[in-house]
């Protein structure tokens, strides 16, 4: 079992309690996506970073997990047909929709000059990955408050969205006490 020290000597449905009892206020989702190793790193990244849940919007519901290594067993995923689901569902939640896109057309705020401390409106936020090839849709864009970018000093103008999830989520977690 892949869990910190402190949860070795727990049982799954253990495990998970105390999971819960210490997240932070944020949720983490993804749209479908091709590879299931996106969908599992970011299930990873946010038991990592502490976060409530995952949201898998218009995916199917069986996946390969073996790259979750386990956290898909202490943090809540849920799956939604649609995106108009999802914005239901996390209205209902009370959380506040942010899109994470690149090379858009949209204002996008850059992640590193973009304070969340200083912003109310980023309480409980749902931070929304899109597919690797088309991004998020209009739908979820325009139903979202904002949109962060992480902005590319190198050749590629992208990351895999696996890994753009762990930068994300890494960084807003910074703004609780540990």
């Amino acid at each position: 079992m892949n869990v910190r020290d402190q949860y070795k000597n727990m049982e799954v449905p253990q495990i998970k309690t105390a999971y819960k009892e210490n997240t932070i206020p944020a949720a983490a989702a993804m749209m479908h996506v091709t590879g299931d190793f996106n969908l599992s790193t970011l299930i990873r990244n946010a038991n990592f970073f502490g976060y409530e849940r995952v949201f898998y919007i218009g995916g199917k519901k069986h996946y390969d997990r073996r790259g979750t290594v386990g956290t898909h067993n202490y943090i809540d995923v849920e799956f939604v047909k649609t995106e108009e689901e999802f914005m239901t569902r996390i209205k209902e939640l009370e959380y506040m929709p942010i899109a994470v896109e690149n090379n858009i057309d949209y204002k996008c705020h850059n992640l590193y000059n973009f304070d969340f401390s200083m912003n109310a409106l980023f309480d409980n936020p749902v931070f929304i990955f899109g597919e690797e090839q088309k991004g998020l849709s209009k739908f979820v864009l325009d139903n979202c408050e904002h949109i962060i970018t992480i902005p590319a000093k190198g050749t590629v103008r992208s990351l895999n969205v696996g890994t753009a999830s762990g930068i994300i989520l890494g960084h807003y977690s910074q703004y609780f006490n540990w």
